[in-house]
C-alpha cells in the first residue's frame, strides 16, 4: 500500500520542476520567483492532499485528518441558483402576495430604524461675558461659521439618508438570503 504523504511528495517534486521551468522564463526578480514558487507549492500541496485523501482514503482516520474543503463546488452554486429561481418564480406567480410581504418588511424595517434614533439635547451657550472689539471681523467670522455649519448639517442629513438606505438594503438582502436558504433546505 502506498503512503499518502509519499505520493504528495513525489507529485510536489514534479510540480516544482514545472514551476521552476516556467519561472525561469519570466522576468520576475529572484525574491518574486521565490515567493511565487512557495505560493504555488503550498496551494498545489494543499489541494492534492485534499483530493487524494477524499478519493483514495480507505480508513476513517485518513478522512478525519484531511483538511476541510473550502472551495465552492458547482453543485453548491446550482443549488443556490435553483433556490433563487424558485423565489423569483413565486414572486412572479404571486406578485400581490410578494408585494405585500415586501411592503410589510419595509414598514417594519422603517419602524425599527425610527426607534433607533437618539435624542440629542441642545445646550445653551452663555455669551454674556463676550465683548465686541472688532465688529466687522466678528461678523465675517459668524457668517463663515454659519455657512460651514449649514454645510455640515447638509452632509449629516445626506449621510443619514445613505446610512438608512444601506441598512434597509442589508435587511432586504438578509431576508432574501434567509428565504433562499429555507428553499434550499426544503
Amino acid at each position: 500500500m502506498v503512503n499518502l504523504d509519499s505520493c504528495v511528495a513525489e507529485l510536489a517534486e514534479s510540480f516544482d520542476a514545472v514551476v521552476d521551468k516556467s519561472l525561469a522564463q519570466s522576468e520576475a526578480s529572484r525574491e518574486e520567483r521565490e515567493l511565487l514558487r512557495e505560493k504555488f507549492r503550498t496551494a498545489f500541496k494543499t489541494n492534492i492532499e485534499l483530493g487524494l485523501a477524499t478519493v483514495f482514503a480507505q480508513t476513517d482516520s485518513a478522512k478525519e485528518h484531511a483538511p476541510p474543503q473550502t472551495e465552492v463546488t458547482v453543485d453548491d452554486l446550482m443549488l443556490q441558483e435553483g433556490a433563487l429561481l424558485r423565489v423569483v418564480g413565486r414572486r412572479n406567480r404571486y406578485p400581490a402576495k410578494a408585494a405585500s410581504l415586501l411592503g410589510m418588511t419595509l414598514k417594519k424595517n422603517r419602524t425599527m430604524l425610527k426607534g433607533l434614533k437618539v435624542n440629542i439635547t441642545r445646550g445653551k451657550v452663555d455669551l454674556s461675558g463676550v465683548t465686541e472689539n472688532h465688529s466687522e471681523v466678528l461678523e465675517n467670522c459668524f457668517v463663515k461659521v454659519n455657512s460651514d455649519l449649514k454645510c455640515c448639517k447638509d452632509l449629516v442629513v445626506e449621510n443619514m439618508d445613505k446610512t438608512s438606505r444601506l441598512i434597509e438594503s442589508y435587511k432586504i438582502l438578509r431576508n432574501t438570503e434567509e428565504a433562499c436558504l429555507d428553499d434550499m433546505e426544503s
